[in-house]
């Protein structure tokens, strides 16, 4: 992965099931798929965004995915509060 995309904190997995938002040395994994959503923290390692052939999406992508995969789980969808 380039230099650049490395410093990027918000990724979507190639055919857009999978959403990721670093932070700091872990990332928070949202996964949209119908069989199996999920929400998950876990060490932040280039390699699975690599392997995913990830691309850069922004917070808002990312939010829209928090709301979808709460809906999916049948957790409340209010807007979650930000980490600082």
């Amino acid at each position: 992965m380039k230099k650049m995309e490395e410093k990027k904190v918000f990724f979507r997995s190639q055919g857009g099931g999978q959403y990721f938002k670093r932070e700091g040395n872990s990332v928070k994994i949202i996964c949209l798929y119908e069989f199996n959503p999920s929400i998950e923290r876990t060490k932040f390692n280039v390699a699975l965004i690599d392997a995913l052939h990830c691309e850069p999406c922004d917070a808002h992508d990312f939010a829209k995915a928090e709301q979808e995969v709460a809906r999916l789980l049948d957790l409340p969808v209010e807007p979650w509060p930000q980490r600082a």
